[in-house]
């Protein structure tokens, strides 16, 4: 006879690896540190991940998807990204949660769609970057200021700008949070963390060598997409490293380009480089 608790424990389980797979990673402990860095920095950040991840494992078992894929997180990493860019861009308030459960069902039923339709394909944030800029969309149509959390701490060193720069994976600008992120990732694997800030700091490197803006630099802003761009492409090809220091100088060059237009770039860089590197690397072995 199954434990009444059940039920519930597989819920936790199944949100701390929702945000423990905004990382590439399916570990609970790995995704409660997630929780907390986001949580040291921002508690309102935090519950919008959590309800946004709390809604898309609702939403996929009133669906009926694969029990497995949503007890792994790979439902819900989508989500809580979501639920903590709209705490991020907007603050608390009837709307802001409406448009914060409406989103994260939105990613959950496009990150179906995609598994669905692109078996095998590398999904990564596509459902949050749609899900996101859409949200953004409205309310700038409905005329309402997105207005960005403001920054923890403002030190320059550049080891807070690395730590920055894997804290801004999840909207944290607090170095700690950064930190604690990295922890999190050492939990379940220690090449991932490593991976991590490597990713940051070249792009960090890379940012400054040519030239982009240094405040966003010092903010961790050219490292994010870096760092998971680094931790896809070096699990993908353990073998080489010029695949992921390829890839995340090419997330660096997208950043510019969508600060250039002046979009909102959110992760679409981490999914672009990602892309072109693993289609070119492909392309390139099988000739």
């Amino acid at each position: 006879m199954t434990s009444p608790i059940s039920p519930l424990i597989s819920l936790v389980l199944g949100l701390l690896r929702g945000f423990s797979q905004i990382m590439l990673q399916k570990s609970a402990l790995t995704g409660l540190l997630f929780v907390i860095g986001v949580g040291v920095n921002s508690l309102a950040m935090m519950l919008g991940g959590i309800i946004a991840t709390l809604s898309s494992l609702i939403t996929a078992k009133l669906c009926r998807y694969d029990k497995e894929l949503i007890s792994n997180g790979i439902y819900g990493y989508n989500a809580a990204l979501v639920g903590i860019a709209v705490f991020y861009f907007l603050p608390i308030s009837p709307l802001s949660l409406i448009l914060l459960v409406c989103a994260s069902v939105l990613s959950t039923i496009l990150m179906h769609y995609l598994l669905i339709r692109i078996p095998g394909a590398c999904v990564f944030t596509t459902p949050f970057i749609i899900s996101t800029w859409l949200v953004l969309f409205l309310i700038d149509m409905a005329g309402i200021s997105a207005s960005p959390a403001p920054l923890s701490s403002q030190a320059t060193a550049d080891f807070y700008s690395l730590t920055r720069g894997v804290g801004q994976v999840m909207f944290q600008g607090y170095w700690l949070s950064g930190v604690i992120f990295i922890i999190g990732l050492i939990f379940y694997s220690y090449q991932a963390a490593i991976w991590a800030i490597i990713g940051s700091g070249l792009g960090m490197l890379t940012a400054r060598a040519v030239g982009f803006s240094e405040a966003n630099l010092v903010m961790g802003g050219y490292g994010f997409n870096a760092s998971l761009v680094a931790i896809a492409l070096a699990v993908r090809y353990p073998s080489t490293l010029i695949p992921a220091v390829f890839g995340i100088m090419l997330s660096v060059v997208l950043t510019g380009i969508f600060e250039a237009f002046m979009l909102p770039a959110l992760t679409a860089p981490f999914v672009l480089a990602t892309w072109l590197v693993i289609g070119m690397t492909e392309r390139t072995s099988s000739h």
